[in-house]
């Protein structure tokens, strides 16, 4: 299951000085208004608006609501690795994607196959999950449970890197493995 479908296939290297702009204005502070990023950008606010709605519908940007979960009662925050049977990845990542408690699941290279962030309200709710919901999903050959003490940084914390700062014409050229001459 995918989840997202770019309309086209830009990336931040595409994008130029108003699009990083945008960008910034909204990773400062994303309640500020189109009229004033339109000021701070020397464009109108429908530019503003097309912009935010084509960088959106280009899966570059995503604008959304963050809760912190200690704050709403979910304060029990882990990682757990999971080491899959083979040829059963996909349907144990599928079965866990769909638990509304895993909040991020990646698939990885190393020590495990999945690696899931999972929050619960409490203790208790974690070991149900790992007791209980996790065995009954089958494929799963072993797991490796980390508590979050406290989290330093989540990944909308992510700036643009630093190499996207002026504008287009003033940010080194990157090349790609196809376009370098071998000699």
């Amino acid at each position: 299951m995918k989840t997202s479908s770019p309309s086209s296939s830009r990336t931040l290297d595409d994008l130029d000085s108003i699009d990083l702009g945008i960008i910034r204005l909204l990773q400062g502070q994303g309640r500020t208004s189109n009229a004033e990023r339109a000021r701070r950008l020397g464009v109108s606010q429908p530019t503003i608006r097309k912009r935010i709605d084509r960088l959106t519908a280009d899966g570059i940007l995503k604008v959304v609501a963050v809760l912190n979960p200690a704050r709403t009662g979910f304060a029990t925050d882990v990682v757990i690795g999971i080491r899959a049977e083979p040829g059963r990845l996909l349907e144990v990542g599928r079965a866990l994607a769909a638990m509304e408690e895993v909040v991020y699941l990646g698939y990885t290279t190393g020590r495990f196959d999945l690696v899931v962030e999972v929050l619960f309200r409490d203790d208790e709710g974690l070991f149900s999950f790992l007791t209980e919901r996790l065995p009954r999903l089958g494929g799963i050959v072993g797991t490796e449970t980390m508590t979050v003490l406290r989290t330093g940084k989540i990944n909308y914390d992510w700036k643009l890197p630093a190499e996207f700062e002026g504008s287009r014409d003033q940010r080194p050229e990157r090349r790609s493995a196809t376009s370098e001459s071998i000699s």
